[in-house]
């Protein structure tokens, strides 16, 4: 228990400030699983802070962290994202995206954000760090061309952009950006100074996840399952798979986790409640088929996070207080139905896999005009070094 009286804490932060460097590096290098923790480490006293970098030191790497909600900056009087915490159930200022309120946000994966700047330049930003990795000048075909007829956030025909792997743990990350097309996508290795192209037969996806290495699988909302490999050198035989369709229909998510991909669907039943069914996808019959297994309230103890190309799972044993087998989704509540510019909230709400049922759990926030693109990611604390420095 915390002592009131300020003589007290003084001397007890001064006695914490004389331990050992060496030994509370180890601790934080190798018994720290929280980002949380490891930041109020630094923040115990100037010797801790000075002991310990910003970022956590190699080779010690913390597991998947509970993930902030961020809603993106969307105005110059309000420039800085504001990200809720479920852990500490408030709201955080992330001033490394004080720069960025005129940007649009096209992705987000591992903690980094993919950011789209009025000039229609992509980058790479990570909200927490501050570290940025700008990408080459994205083909001209990517960009409307009655750019300027069209409202600023309309100009572009970037759908969305999506990462193979975390860019502060792996020099071989891929950057896929697909386009309004439908024919086509584009990617960027990490180290080229050019997009490639990559055409493929007309289709529009609901949701698209990594799964293995350079896989992805990507399904339409009636269960129209299609695979990418973006492994094959230059796109042709083996780059897309089309494979039959899945009996699913509804909002469905796409989840990589632990080695397993994870089909969510979300229904609102005629009570107006909100169902929740989940399959675990069996990709060993590829390439004729994929199997839709339903599990019934088991995830093995993971915990999902739900938005369109941003869904994300973690170990609930690292989270003491959150039930695993559970699911967080957000659900837009628009004031006017007849207007899609009167400010709308978003609501985190919670399901429970083992009774299917959904209910409201958390805080609301306005999310502002309507937007092509979405205006709230999930944003695990990614305070790890980026490779190369």
């Amino acid at each position: 228990m915390e002592s009131r009286d300020p003589k007290r804490r003084r001397v007890a932060c001064s006695s914490w400030s004389h331990l050992p460097t060496d030994i509370l590096i180890d601790v934080a290098s190798k018994h720290v699983t929280s980002a949380a923790t490891y930041t109020t480490l630094r923040s115990v006293c100037r010797s801790w802070r000075a002991a310990l970098p910003a970022t956590v030191p190699r080779p010690h790497r913390l597991p998947p962290q509970l993930p902030f909600l961020l809603r993106f900056p969307h105005s110059p009087h309000n420039p800085a994202g504001q990200a809720f915490s479920l852990t500490a159930n408030r709201t955080f200022t992330l001033r490394h995206l004080a720069d960025a309120h005129e940007s649009v946000c096209v992705g987000s994966s591992y903690g980094w954000l993919l950011l789209l700047d009025p000039g229609y330049n992509l980058i790479l930003r990570n909200p927490f760090t501050g570290d940025t990795i700008r990408l080459p000048p994205l083909p001209m075909s990517a960009i409307c061309r009655h750019k300027d007829k069209l409202p600023p956030d309309q100009r572009l025909t970037v759908y969305r952009a999506i990462l193979s792997s975390d860019p502060s743990a792996d020099r071989d990350f891929l950057v896929v950006l697909f386009t309004a097309s439908v024919s086509c996508c584009f990617t960027w290795r990490n180290g080229d100074n050019f997009w490639t192209v990559r055409e493929h037969p007309s289709f529009f996806y609901d949701d698209i996840v990594f799964y293995d290495d350079r896989r992805c699988i990507a399904i339409t909302y009636k269960g129209g399952c299609m695979i990418f490999d973006f492994a094959t050198a230059n796109g042709g035989d083996g780059f897309f798979m089309k494979v039959p369709d899945l009996p699913v229909m509804g909002s469905l998510f796409l989840v990589e986790s632990a080695g397993n991909v994870w089909l969510v669907v979300l229904r609102t039943t005629t009570s107006r409640e909100d169902e929740v069914e989940i399959y675990r996808l069996d990709l060993s019959g590829l390439p004729d088929e994929i199997t839709a297994v339903s599990e019934c309230g088991d995830l093995g103890g993971r915990i999902l996070f739900l938005e369109k190309g941003n869904s994300m799972s973690v170990a609930s044993t690292h989270f003491p207080g959150f039930e695993g087998d559970s699911i967080y989704f957000t659900k837009m509540k628009r004031p006017n139905l007849t207007s899609s510019r009167d400010n709308s909230t978003v609501i985190i709400w919670k399901c429970q896999i083992k009774n299917g049922i959904a209910h409201p759990c958390s805080v609301e926030f306005e999310c502002g005009v309507y937007s092509l693109w979405p205006k709230f990611w999930w944003l695990p604390p990614n305070i790890h070094e980026k490779l190369g420095e």
